[in-house]
């Protein structure tokens, strides 16, 4: 959107922190549930047959509050990379797809001049008659392939 890529270390970071929080938060709220806990409740400490659930409260609010701090990761990434990241090149995955075919600059419209041709599907990976490990769409097709 803006031509920068963002900081894959930072991303892995924050993809890593983010998937361990969300689990450490709703696995144990599965087991609060398991207890009988109605949802909504604040306190669990007036209630005897609750007394097993209380000490897995503190442990999915640490799990939130460090969720949280993943986020301001991820935002300090994003906007970071806005203004200091690596440029982007044209297809940095190097994905099959038309979309990355766009020119990298703003431009009106998608394209500059004639849009361009299919001519294969979007999922042509690992083709065995093809020295890359990916083709773009808008690669014709040779004389012995066949569209799938």
């Amino acid at each position: 959107m803006f031509g920068k890529m963002m900081n894959t270390k930072l991303g892995y970071v924050h993809f890593w922190m983010t998937f361990v929080c969300g689990y450490g938060v709703f696995f144990p709220m599965h087991f609060v549930g398991l207890a009988g806990a109605p949802r909504r409740y604040y306190d669990y400490s007036n209630f005897e047959f609750l007394q097993v659930a209380l000490d897995l409260n503190p442990l999915i609010s640490v799990f939130a509050i460090v969720g949280a701090i993943a986020q301001i990761l991820f935002l300090y990434n994003f906007f970071y990379s806005i203004f200091r990241g690596q440029a982007a090149v044209q297809n940095p995955w190097k994905s099959n797809t038309l979309e990355w075919t766009t020119p990298v600059e703003h431009i009106h419209g998608n394209w500059e001049g004639d849009l361009p041709v299919v001519h294969r599907w979007p999922y042509d990976y690992s083709n065995p008659q093809h020295e890359n490990d990916f083709v773009p769409q808008t690669v014709p097709l040779g004389p012995d392939e066949k569209d799938h």
